[in-house]
């Protein structure tokens, strides 16, 4: 195979060649994060073992404080490692998830202690949305550039004012930090990551693997909230995406989400698909499927039981999805991640 991309594999040092990813939630982390990442760093990890035998490139640890399991935004437990098990472990990337656990971990003493001793260890930090309070309370952005979600760039200027904030980029690189600004971009972001390990070539594979057709444009007018009546508006849509999230089992409607935010369903809909490029029902079923996925790698559940877990009736209704979005079927994509 002969790309830019794995020629730069031939120049790193087998000594250094596990790569140990960190990926940091807390309760109500926004699951899509964590699937995201995982997917990327471990097909990646699968990618480069084919073409080198033997070889690990990427080793994926999923941490909280305290350890145990975590309950996801999508009411789907995630099991994790305690930060203590990690006090030896030099990692090469940290990611902190998104999630609403964020704005009590940042608070934490024990956490923020933790990062700081871990920080000279760490080859480089990566955060999403509400996780960049987290790295922005261990001092980490100090007199650097980030992002976060718009609607909380303000309440991050108040409380870290060292932080230079871009409101309008969607991922800030800044040499070994970096932020994202939305829910949801955990496979941007670890494709980035990846991308700069191994090239654009290898990084292109893996988001083919992955079925992420394109990446998210570098700027997106939904960003920018240049009036206050678009502000109200996105104020809603933010909203609506994380009710999606936190009621993704129940049999929930578009028009539910957007009674929720008192919006008119036309509206909604014309709205929603300008901030965040889908549809509010496209929206749902992504949600609804990266559960299922978890729930087909982490547990030994029938198709059947984990479609209903996830809001999609039955396993025929999971397998028609899957087959649209040109994967396996639900048994042989679990036969094909677990071994």
């Amino acid at each position: 195979m002969n790309n830019g991309g794995l020629d730069k594999l031939d120049a790193l040092d087998q000594h250094c060649a596990i790569k140990h990813i960190g990926i940091m939630v807390f309760d109500g982390v926004i699951l899509a994060d964590v699937v995201g990442a995982a997917d990327v760093f471990g097909i990646g990890d699968k990618l480069i073992s084919t073409v080198f035998p033997g070889t690990t490139r990427y080793q994926v640890s999923i941490m909280s404080i305290a350890g145990g399991m975590v309950m996801s935004s999508a009411s789907v437990q995630i099991l994790t490692a305690p930060l203590t098990q990690f006090d030896d472990c030099a990692f090469d990337t940290l990611l902190i998830a998104s999630g609403t656990g964020n704005f009590d971990a940042y608070h934490d003493p024990v956490l923020i202690a933790w990062l700081q001793k871990k920080r000279s260890q760490v080859r480089r930090i990566a955060a999403i949305c509400t996780g960049v309070f987290v790295i922005g309370a261990a001092g980490f952005l100090n007199n650097r550039r980030a992002t976060t979600h718009w609607a909380l760039a303000d309440k991050m200027s108040r409380e870290f004012p060292k932080i230079n904030i871009d409101r309008e980029a969607q991922i800030v690189e800044d040499n070994d930090i970096f932020t994202s600004c939305d829910v949801g971009m955990a496979t941007d972001l670890a494709l980035r990551l990846l991308e700069i390990d191994l090239g654009p070539a290898v990084a292109q594979r893996i988001a083919q693997n992955l079925v992420v057709c394109q990446r998210r444009r570098d700027t997106s007018p939904a960003n920018n909230p240049s009036r206050p009546v678009e502000s109200i508006i996105n104020s809603k849509i933010h909203k609506a995406s994380l009710w999606f999230v936190e009621h993704l089992s129940d049999p929930i409607s578009v028009i539910d989400a957007a009674n929720f935010v008192f919006m008119s369903e036309r509206n909604f809909v014309r709205q929603f698909k300008r901030e965040t490029g889908q549809t509010p029902h496209d929206f749902l079923v992504n949600l609804r499927l990266e559960a299922v996925r978890q729930q087909l790698s982490e547990t030994d559940l029938p198709v059947d039981k984990i479609a209903r877990r996830c809001g999609l009736f039955s396993g025929a209704h999971v397998a028609k999805l899957f087959r649209k979005q040109m994967w396996p079927s639900p048994t042989e994509y679990r036969k094909g991640i677990r071994p």
